[in-house]
């Protein structure tokens, strides 16, 4: 049988973007062998794809992964070896260190205005195939409680509070959320994000109870991800929810401040994103401290992006819209 030694490492949208290389390898029938971390493990759990992991050791040095990867490569047999670092990271998302990184924005966007997935692809050797969206496989049990989650009598409208930095939390939630309670007040928003996410849910305390299912930090993101699928409407930054959402023909609000829809969301089904409307915005920046980085919003303290590049009111008018196609 013909051997795939796969490398990736990073976050969740990270390893969802690796999803349709993953599976033409398992069509082109690879035994796939993937080194990863805790979270691409979670990704592809109970994944049929994926014949064997190798847990990457997160207290490595830095310095002294290539030469373990090396050693990989050499004690593992195999046919194709892929290793993604480097796929989008200092290549579509600049690094600081890069000398594009100062580069004039009309050159960054040369650069770097790629999609994703074409790019996670080419780097595996193959070419994108229209409808080869992102993939996810999850089970009965899963399936189950993310249901019950779901109110059948509303529209059920899924929220990722933040990213994986705070460039990517939205100031004006709290403004959005309950202006369209009072035109929809049949809606239920579902909050999701990691455990430090249950501090933004404060944001609900001065709106109806009965609008709201908060789950940040109670669910695993295994199921914030499946509750892509049966949500009314995803809205989300540039995280692993909305590479998630693209698994499904859901519709989907990306809040894109550095990225564009043409990074992320250009082949996902119902796909009503919104980019950022603003004199830094897209950056193509690998965005680590948005303090040291980004410009920010003197009043919300969040990054100009969040904060000035998307309106709460095109934010608004943008779900009205979908909400109105989904109940006319």
């Amino acid at each position: 049988m013909k051997r795939a030694l796969v490398i990736r490492l990073g976050a969740y949208g990270d390893m969802i973007m690796i999803s349709p290389a993953i599976q033409k390898l398992k069509d082109d029938g690879y035994y796939i062998i993937l080194n990863t971390n805790k979270r691409g493990a979670e990704v592809y759990k109970d994944d049929p794809r994926i014949d064997e992991f190798i847990m990457h050791d997160e207290d490595m040095a830095i310095d002294k992964v290539e030469a373990h990867w090396k050693q990989l490569e050499k004690d593992i047999p195999h046919e194709r070896f892929i290793n993604f670092t480097g796929s989008i990271e200092n290549n579509v998302a600049l690094h600081p260190t890069q000398p594009a990184y100062i580069y004039p924005k009309g050159e960054r966007r040369e650069l770097c205005d790629k999609n994703y997935y074409d790019t996670t692809l080419r780097w595996a050797g193959y070419e994108y195939e229209i409808g080869r969206n992102p993939s996810l496989h999850f089970t009965e049990a899963e399936e189950k409680e993310a249901k019950k989650y779901i109110k059948a009598d509303r529209c059920n409208i899924l929220w990722a509070l933040s990213g994986s930095g705070r460039n990517k939390v939205y100031p004006w939630t709290e403004f959005v959320m309950g202006s369209v309670i009072k035109e929809y007040p049949n809606v239920n928003f579902i909050t999701v994000g990691d455990y430090k996410c249950k501090l933004l849910e404060n944001i609900t305390k001065d709106l109806p109870v009965g609008n709201f299912t908060e789950l940040a930090g109670e669910v695993d993101m295994r199921i914030s991800m499946l509750l892509t699928k049966y949500a009314d409407l995803v809205i989300a930054p540039d995280t692993g929810l909305l590479h998630a959402s693209g698994c499904f023909d859901t519709p989907k609000i990306g809040l894109l401040g550095h990225t564009t829809k043409e990074n992320i969301t250009r082949y996902f089904k119902n796909d009503h994103s919104i980019e950022a409307s603003c004199g830094c915005s897209p950056c193509f920046y690998l965005i680590y401290d948005h303090a040291i980085q980004c410009p920010i919003e003197r009043v919300t303290s969040a990054a100009w992006c969040m904060a000035e590049g998307i309106k709460p009111e095109v934010l608004l008018n943008r779900i009205k819209e979908v909400i109105d196609v989904k109940t006319s």
